[in-house]
């Protein structure tokens, strides 16, 4: 009896997932018509910030109603940290982020050597004013609570636990369409960066070492002068 109702859960909780992925796909694909329509411009890289903040608004409400209204659930036990889980994890990411900077640097001086424009560009600057970086933090951090303690966790509920790359990649897959807006470049990036903090995150079961990488892998490429 116990088995045919952990069953019966685990189908539930995989239609939901599955279902869940799919209207957020739909939903993507009519906030970009509307978009469209309403600006009379395609969606783009030059507009993708615009339409990336709407689709986070109906992420996170979709998400809440999710949490109270299916057996999808928000992790918090890894957003919750305490402060010693919050070290180590900060010091782990804070060390690929020196060498992710590196090596960003690397490309800024090789890019600077062929492009006058970019060489032209300043080393370090926060452009703070251009398609709303300052509010790049709190972005990367939601993107992250959503992806992992919310989407990964749900998958690897569906996958099972000892199924880890099954669960990284089908949630990489998700994160890579999630920014069709953005040009097919962009969206491989994403979505090999999705793999790598994804399995970053399962080892060290929390957010925020995936939040300061997403932080600088997004925010530090311009800041840079690369883009």
């Amino acid at each position: 009896m116990v088995t045919n109702n952990i069953n019966s859960y685990h189908h539930k909780h995989t239609r939901t997932v599955v279902m869940f992925m799919l209207i957020t796909l739909v939903i993507q694909q009519l906030i970009l018509k509307f978009f469209q329509i309403k600006t009379k411009m395609p969606a783009g890289p030059r507009n993708a910030y615009i339409t990336t903040k709407i689709l986070i608004v109906v992420m996170a409400t979709f998400m809440i109603y999710c949490v109270n209204r299916t057996t999808m659930k928000i992790n918090y036990k890894d957003i919750l940290i305490t402060k010693q889980e919050m070290k180590q994890t900060l010091i782990r990411a804070g060390i690929i982020s020196v060498f992710m900077i590196l090596a960003l640097i690397v490309v800024r001086i090789v890019k600077g050597h062929y492009n006058p424009k970019v060489a032209a560009r300043p080393y370090f600057k926060l452009y703070l004013t251009v398609r709303t970086r300052w509010f790049y933090p709190v972005n990367a951090f939601f993107q992250e609570v959503f992806i992992k303690a919310f989407v990964q966790d749900n998958v690897r509920i569906m996958a099972g636990k000892e199924n880890i790359h099954y669960t990284v990649w089908l949630t990489s897959l998700f994160f890579f369409v999630l920014h069709m807006s953005y040009p097919l470049y962009y969206m491989v990036i994403a979505g090999l960066f999705c793999v790598a903090t994804g399995y970053f995150y399962e080892k060290n079961r929390n957010i925020w070492g995936c939040a300061l990488l997403h932080f600088v892998i997004g925010f530090m490429p311009r800041a840079l002068g690369i883009l």
